[in-house]
């Protein structure tokens, strides 16, 4: 019952820090006319990601003394990517996300996708090594470059001018964060107690828990932008997170302590997390709907079978 509670109040924190982050993020987007998707993915992405990045670092410290918690490193990060692509863009796509330009499509395809592969190719001998968590560190750290030094993205047309002052825009966007990040922790930690009680493994816990709790802040923030009219934000955002989960999470994590990644990652989480990605990417770019219901219903249909062939399959 009191985890429960703990629980519900996560969630509302979520909803509260995502309304102040996103009134912080329009004002200096605005401000510095930068495009909303460009500001998604460069601020919104890493901030909203510290969740993921924090339960990494955490593992893998923990890793070093001789407990084995590399499970909870790929789970997480492989989970909470599949949910933010399948559940978060299923359900926030009921709103709708209009198309994006095409001209995009290469570069998010090469770091997404290709982060993906980068991942299951390393993970086939069971472990991603030190020098492999380099090399994943070093391709988000060229997505970084590319997002920097190619600043032109596609300007939304909700962008306005802002009267709020620059000092008072930066504050509320770091409560707005630190709601988020203090939110986030409260609901993954009450939510992994209630799925331990029940016997889940790390992998199982990790990837449906941990990595859909840890999703929440994205989730959060999407649905904001989306009725505040800021589609660019939310896409922004979520591709821009996906990279990061992709690439730096287990990057940085294996550098600290080489990750052990269990069998069933490489037939079901990882061939699931490429399939959603090309579909997002393809609905996004590709399509001339963008996410409408009938994509929703598709998104949200394979994260359920998913997380139920993750809850009680084989490893979980």
């Amino acid at each position: 019952m009191i985890n429960f509670l703990l629980l519900i109040c996560g969630l509302a924190g979520l909803w509260l820090g995502s309304e102040t982050l996103i009134r912080g993020a329009m004002s200096i987007a605005d401000r510095y006319r930068l495009s909303d998707a460009l500001f998604g993915m460069l601020v919104l992405a890493i901030g909203t990601d510290l969740p993921e990045l924090f339960v990494a670092f955490d593992a893998s410290v923990r890793s070093l003394a001789g407990e084995d918690l590399s499970g909870i490193v790929i789970g997480s990060a492989i989970g909470s990517t599949i949910g933010q692509f399948a559940l978060v863009f299923g359900v926030a796509g009921f709103l709708g996300f209009p198309p994006m330009q095409r001209k995009f499509l290469p570069r998010n395809t090469i770091f997404l996708v290709g982060g993906a592969v980068a991942v299951l190719v390393f993970s086939l001998d069971g472990v991603i090594t030190r020098g492999e968590g380099l090399l994943l560190t070093a391709y988000y750290v060229a997505y970084l470059m590319v997002l920097i030094f190619r600043r032109v993205e596609l300007p939304d047309e909700g962008s306005n001018s802002t009267d709020v002052e620059m000092w008072k825009a930066w504050l509320i966007l770091f409560v707005g964060l630190g709601l988020l990040l203090v939110a986030a922790e409260l609901t993954v930690k009450s939510a992994a107690s209630f799925a331990e009680e029940m016997g889940l493994s790390n992998i199982a816990v990790s990837a449906i828990v941990i990595g859909m709790g840890s999703s929440l802040p994205e989730l959060s923030v999407s649905f904001v932008a989306l009725l505040r009219k800021r589609s660019g934000l939310s896409v922004g955002n979520l591709v821009g997170s996906n990279v990061l989960d992709t690439l730096l999470v287990p990057g940085l994590a294996a550098i600290i302590s080489p990750l052990t990644v269990p069998v069933e990652v490489l037939w079901l989480d990882l061939p699931v997390l490429i399939v959603t990605t090309l579909l997002v990417l393809g609905f996004l770019y590709v399509s001339k709907r963008g996410i409408r219901t009938i994509e929703a219903v598709i998104l949200i249909s394979i994260y359920f079978a998913y997380a139920a062939t993750r809850l009680i399959g084989p490893g979980s």
